[in-house]
């Protein structure tokens, strides 16, 4: 059997293109070159892939089910290509990533100047969403998701931090209105939550109740506020003006603990707050191999967390 591979690229072009003056046309290469290659590549299969007409190109059934294969190799063929030539390249190209909102205002974003200065080669869309984007419909090359665990799937995953989440006020609200001692003091105190409805799994787990570990047991504490948002960005600003207690993953207030511009609450041995885990997923399709941009986005962001929180 001939070497056939430059048919079968031609074969696929043409279903996509929809004509053989198209994907001549799209590939550089002569008409009559193309029309010559699909004959040849059909009488060696013995079979027609193609019915010609003057104004149109369909499949025929064989074509379909050797379509479906055909395009599969090409791709293959496409990225092994692509994996060898940029194993030493330098990172570069757009890179479109789709990020959570909240996780792209409050933590991708402040740290984008020095991926930039990192990766000069590089330009990033960053969508930021929260709802779950179909990435390979809509053309991204990886995305950046939260969650407690992930649906089973074909993509590739890695996982960049397991978040944990504190509760915590500022020092201007606990210097008015006292600082809770236990878990029952929630009662007397506003508890800044996201509105049940809009909030997604892991803010409902914490809208209407704070579950705690304490040396005498376990404790669900009710809880109530004068403000609700939709709003995780909203929240941490009214807690920094001092509104009253929120509750918010560690990635997104550690700075501010640090600065003392918030302070933990509930952190010794014997009372813990215990709220629902979750961790940071960085995807991308399973079909494509790991281009040196993805590369570079996925292990900034990894060293990111690690030097934030590990070290």
């Amino acid at each position: 059997m001939t070497d056939n591979l430059g048919a079968i690229r031609i074969f696929t072009e043409i279903v996509k293109q929809g004509s053989f003056s198209e994907a001549a046309r799209s590939l550089h290469l002569a008409p009559s070159s193309v029309t010559r290659q699909i004959n040849a590549l059909e009488e060696e299969l013995k079979v027609r892939l193609l019915n010609r007409t003057t104004r149109q190109v369909s499949l025929t059934e064989a074509g379909k089910l050797y379509f479906s294969r055909a395009q599969k190799v090409v791709a293959e063929i496409d990225d092994m290509t692509r994996a060898i030539t940029d194993l030493d390249a330098e990172p570069r190209g757009i890179l479109r990533v789709t990020a959570p909102s909240m996780m792209g205002r409050g933590y991708i974003t402040p740290r984008l100047e020095r991926f930039f200065d990192q990766y000069p080669e590089i330009s990033l869309e960053l969508t930021l969403s929260d709802q779950i984007i179909d990435m390979v419909h809509e053309g991204f090359d990886a995305a950046i998701r939260v969650a407690e665990k992930l649906p089973d799937s074909t993509f590739k995953v890695r996982k960049l931090h397991h978040v944990t989440r504190v509760i915590c006020a500022s020092p201007d609200y606990l210097a008015k209105n006292g600082t809770p001692q236990v878990p029952e003091d929630l009662k007397d105190h506003q508890c800044l939550a996201m509105n049940f409805n809009s909030a997604t799994e892991l803010w409902r787990s914490v809208a209407n109740s704070w579950h705690f570990n304490t040396s005498a047991g376990e404790l669900d504490i009710p809880v109530s506020g004068r403000f609700r948002t939709n709003s995780g960005e909203t929240i941490l600003e009214a807690a920094l003006q001092g509104l009253g207690l929120v509750v918010l993953p560690l990635w997104h207030v550690f700075e501010h603990l640090n600065s003392g511009k918030l302070v933990k609450l509930f952190d010794s041995d014997d009372i813990r707050f215990n709220a629902l885990e979750y961790s940071v997923f960085f995807l991308y399709p399973s079909s494509r191999y790991l281009s040196p941009k993805v590369r570079a986005f996925s292990d900034f962001m990894a060293d990111c967390f690690r030097q934030d929180f590990e070290s």
